[in-house]
């Protein structure tokens, strides 16, 4: 978790080492080890460095090789052995070099094809001077955020899109149509908008090369849809996930620092650091210590899963540290929108903010979580293809069977849920927003959505209908919904608000979940052997016999912390309601309705201890998207000077 960013003065003006210096001091808390600077001419590019890895302890960038090509890197690559031997011609690689010098002397030996020769999450800037050109490129699930902005005369690029507003010349003007988008339809473009004008992200899997002349950018690494993985038996299948498991979770215990694992208790979290535990206890590689860190709720609630972390201290012998859950998220909320660049709202923030200052204070540099488990373990899709194969009887089987396991959903719903994939599958994308639009209307399941603007609602039907469909060269509906998992814009937008968040504490977060190989290797299997028999995560339960505990590898309930969310919504209700009528930047903005939402505060709180919590869902969108304006637009903003004091009452961190 480094930051990194670059400008070049396309109309060959002379890059500013203060304006550089400027932009670099925004992103001070991505690498509190070192800061680098490096000019030439039009160009300037900076370094913030955060030390993990025991390569990086004498890590020195921006690194310039010697034919003068330079780099900025942040990121980890995890294919280093098979790079050295590809560079064993280069006297001044070897296995002591800290990545970037890796990454340069690929750029030497492969050119414009090197981050097709990396594996890892990473983003990077690379300047060579000699052929007067600029290439960016971005890991290929997207981990690691990077943002661009061009201009006819400027060109920038920054971990964080706050170093780029803080430009003198880049005016920050928010992205309408973006907001409609995400606010009211859950719609993200795909080619790399961001909620602010002018300013893109690049997307996974892509590169980008800059010259005088022009910009162009190609996507440098796909999924091998046509690749299948074939073995005899169900044993076999789970015996080579377990391999890329330990992979990708082995990858990410690479530092010189205790490694800490955010752990509920559930199915996803306690594989990963019982699979940890497991590596560290067993030898064969030298591994750091680990951390388990866990926020607890009180006893006998529908989200209390404390049992199951005895279960992992008292088969591992290690002592996993409680977080109590803090109700509300409220407090230094100012500090997480500015964090996370985005109108979101984390309605557990307070909770997630003191788990991170927790693993830092004990040391950690890492923080592993089971983050998007559910979503790359488990995709009901494969019962479409049974279906589609006719067996029918098969899939009745295998619905039963998952109901049996997923004791917290009602059997029902997941009978209407594959009906409606199946039917979905059969309508023509072009169509899919005007059902999704008529659902809406007839179960009345967004009333926030009366708050926002007539503008604003018909800007997110036309953003989500110039949103590119998915194309048919899927071999199956599971590798189709396996991908769209893989290449969601939530998730990779989720990824980079979850960098951001942790690099204000000190921390470089990872996931083993969303490892390209895991997910590359589970794209090629049969769906039906992720779920052998109906068993959701059937795969990940047999692959980990023996390393989980029996009581959380047969665990067939999920925690619900929708009492939590909807009490701690209610309880800060007076608060928000004052930070929304402060400024009213909403409002001002045109996208809220002040008249209909005024009047509505009175019934809103009435409405939120519900059955679920889609009323502090669209509270929390609505607040997420007032402090955004008001911390990036409004009247005390100061982009340059950080993070600021708000009029609206709510304390900063």
């Amino acid at each position: 978790m480094s930051g990194i960013l670059g400008m070049w003065n396309l109309n060959g003006r002379p890059a500013e080492k203060a304006v550089l210096a400027g932009l670099s001091e925004t992103l001070a808390h991505r690498g509190p080890d070192a800061e680098g600077l490096w000019v030439q001419g039009s160009v300037g590019l900076a370094s913030r460095l955060f030390r993990v890895t025991p390569e990086s302890s004498t890590e020195t960038q921006p690194l310039v090789q010697a034919s003068g090509a330079v780099v900025v890197f942040d990121g980890r690559l995890d294919n280093r052995e098979e790079l050295l031997k590809d560079l064993k011609s280069s006297c001044d690689i070897s296995a002591a070099s800290p990545d970037p010098a890796l990454v340069l002397a690929a750029y030497e030996a492969f050119g414009d094809q090197f981050p097709e020769r990396l594996t890892g999450d990473f983003a990077l800037g690379l300047f060579d001077p000699k052929r007067h050109r600029l290439l960016v490129a971005r890991d290929a699930i997207g981990v690691r955020p990077l943002y661009y902005y061009r201009s006819q005369d400027l060109f920038l690029f920054a971990s964080e899109i706050k170093a780029i507003l803080a430009h003198p010349q880049v005016a920050a003007q928010p992205q309408d149509d973006c907001l409609a988008g995400f606010l009211l339809d859950g719609t993200l473009d795909s080619q790399g908008m961001t909620f602010f004008k002018d300013i893109f992200g690049l997307l996974p899997s892509h590169l980008a090369v800059l010259t005088p002349d022009e910009f162009r950018t190609r996507r440098y690494w796909d999924f091998d849809l046509a690749r299948q993985t074939r073995f005899k038996s169900f044993p076999d299948y789970a015996e080579a996930f377990r391999h890329h498991l330990e992979q990708a979770v082995g990858r990410r215990l690479r530092s010189a620092y205790p490694v800490a694992v955010s752990v509920s208790g559930g199915l996803d979290s306690s594989s990963i650091l019982c699979l940890a535990e497991t590596l560290r206890q067993r030898g064969r590689t030298h591994y750091p210590p680990l951390l388990g860190i866990s926020y607890t709720s009180a006893d006998g609630t529908p989200s209390d899963e404390k049992a199951f972390l005895l279960e992992i201290e008292r088969a591992y012998g290690i002592a996993i540290e409680r977080i109590p859950t803090r109700l509300g998220s409220l407090q230094g909320c100012r500090d997480a929108v500015w964090s996370v660049e985005s109108p979101f709202m984390d309605n557990q923030w307070n909770t997630t903010h003191r788990l991170l200052q927790t693993a830092r204070s004990r040391g950690a540099r890492v923080l592993l979580t089971g983050h998007w488990g559910d979503q790359i373990l488990f995709t009901p899709d494969y019962l479409n293809d049974l279906f589609d194969h006719l067996k029918w009887g098969q899939v009745w089987t295998h619905l039963e069977e998952i109901g049996r396991w997923c004791t917290d959903v009602d059997p029902w719903q997941l009978r209407r849920g594959f009906v409606h994939d199946l039917v979905r599958r059969h309508v023509p994308e072009a169509l899919i927003p005007w059902l999704r639009r008529l659902r809406a209307h007839l179960t009345r399941s967004t009333p926030s959505h009366l708050w926002y603007t007539e503008g604003m609602r018909k800007r997110a039907w036309r953003f989500a209908n110039s949103q590119p469909h998915a194309d048919g060269r899927f071999p199956t509906a599971y590798a189709r919904a396996l991908y769209k998992e893989a290449r969601s814009k939530y998730y990779g937008l989720c990824m980079e608000w979850n960098n951001k968040v942790a690099s204000r504490n000190g921390l470089e977060m990872a996931f083993p979940f969303f490892d390209r190989d895991l997910i590359s290797f589970l794209m090629s299997i049969p769906g039906d052997m992720q779920a052998w028999k109906g068993v959701p995560k059937a795969i990940l339960r047999e692959a980990l016999r023996g390393v989980l505990p029996e009581a959380i590898r047969e665990r067939r309930w999920k925690a619900d912390f929708s009492d939590l969310v909807n009490a701690g919504r209610e309880r800060d209700y007076p608060q928000l309601v004052q930070c929304l009528q402060a400024e009213e930047m909403a409002v001002k903005f045109g996208y809220v309705k002040g008249t209909v939402l005024r009047k509505d505060f009175a019934r809103i709180k009435e409405r939120i201890r519900g059955p679920n919590c889609a009323v502090s869902w669209g509270l929390s969108d609505l607040l997420g998207l007032e402090l955004w304006l008001q911390v990036f637009f409004g009247k005390n903003n100061n982009i340059h000077t950080g993070l600021r004091t708000r009029p609206c009452g709510l304390p900063t961190t």
